[in-house]
């Protein structure tokens, strides 16, 4: 099979030749390392040396080759693409105003020896009072909502992956997000408008829903074969809402998008980590969604028990640990860690196995390839030598 046979298999709940593997986002220095260079998709430092030159276009080319690579490299049945920024006006470009700091719009961004970037404006404001940004967001919700005004050029590094794709003679699944309909980076005021105000809470998520049905629509025409939906809205203490909350102002919004998904012929996924048992059954079987993404393991998100309640309808994506094993972990851990994983996925076709969430600046180089080697060990593949 190839990889794109191999995931739809997964999502269509038919037994693939082998468990698919993905990861939606490795980032640098992991990516820099795996390709022997700076990863044009995730090196802040390169991005904005590329951009103040002037390269706008060659960093979108060179970033599409380096996700493909990327996947190659690893094995990958799907890579993710997305839409990628418009160039910046030529007094807009980025400019280092000291090492390892840049300065790029209205921010200036830090690059820590961690590899994590540190963001603050470059002319910070007095705090609003709570009253007054309040005020200003019930203003807001006087607006229509609007679709976005896509441009083609936005769509350069999606159409060049395909294109490399194509000459290479590779069949990967198109991963693609349009996470509109989230809950834990919300104002204060607007967590109080869940009971206080429902009638707010609608419109607001409104003019985030209507736009991203457009956008559904937009990349599915490009060529995605599944679409992340929804957006983070738990911890590990569980939803940062009410299951009553949940069910009435935000999963008819994600089935609404999963059915349009749907009828143009692609699949969807929803996406949280965090520890979602308390709204379990709304999240995946309310939402009409394919699939679950960002299985988080470390917030208790068995995939045996997920399997065993929802494997009938939804594919699992995640559940490989990036918060302790793949960060402090040993070999053997990790080694047992992704045996675990692969068996408690199988049965029904519906598992593709992916971390909980991206591969992080804190994850390990080598326990990340000790982790691709032991799913390659299980399924009897060649030895991935790097």
């Amino acid at each position: 099979m190839t990889g794109r046979q191999r995931v739809l298999a997964a999502l269509n709940h038919t037994e693939p030749d082998r468990t698919p593997i993905f990861e939606k986002l490795i980032k640098s220095p992991i990516a820099d390392q795996l390709l022997g260079r700076p990863c044009a998709a995730t090196n802040f430092a390169h991005q904005m040396e590329r951009l103040a030159d002037g390269d706008w276009e060659g960093l979108q080319r060179q970033s599409a080759v380096d996700l493909i690579d990327l996947a190659q490299i690893l094995g990958f049945d799907m890579v993710r693409l997305y839409t990628n920024s418009l160039p910046p006006a030529p007094e807009h470009r980025p400019r280092r105003v000291a090492p390892d700091t840049w300065q790029f719009g209205s921010a200036i961004t830090e690059i820590l020896p961690s590899g994590w970037l540190r963001s603050r404006p470059v002319s910070p404001a007095p705090p609003i009072p709570e009253d007054e940004q309040e005020r200003q967001l019930v203003a807001s919700l006087e607006a229509e909502p609007v679709e976005p005004a896509y441009e083609d050029r936005q769509f350069l590094l999606f159409r060049h992956a395909k294109q490399v794709m194509q000459e290479r003679g590779l069949d990967l699944a198109v991963f693609t997000q349009v996470y509109g309909i989230y809950v834990s980076s919300l104002p204060v005021p607007v967590l109080r408008w869940f009971p206080e105000h429902p009638e707010r809470i609608h419109r607001f998520y409104q003019q985030r829903h209507i736009p991203a049905l457009a956008s559904c629509r937009r990349l599915i025409a490009e060529g995605a074969d599944i679409i992340g939906l929804g957006g983070d809205l738990a911890s590990d203490l569980g939803p940062m809402l009410s299951p009553a909350h949940y069910r009435e102002f935000i999963m008819p919004l994600i089935r609404e998008q999963a059915d349009l998904c749907h009828s143009l012929g692609a699949f969807c996924s929803n996406a949280s980590d965090g520890d979602l048992w308390a709204i379990a059954d709304d999240f995946l079987l309310g939402t009409n969604v394919d699939g679950f993404e960002e299985i988080d393991f470390a917030a208790g998100m068995d995939l045996r028990r997920l399997k065993e309640r929802y494997g009938h309808r939804i594919t699992m994506i995640g559940n490989i640990d990036i918060r302790h094993t793949l960060t402090s972990g040993t070999l053997a851990q990790v080694r047992q860690h992704t045996r675990d994983c692969l068996d408690a996925g199988l049965g029904n076709g519906g598992h593709v196995v992916m971390s909980s969430n991206c591969i992080h600046e804190g994850c390990r180089l080598d326990l990340f390839l000790e982790h691709i080697r032991a799913y390659r060990d299980y399924w009897g593949l060649g030895r991935l030598e790097l």
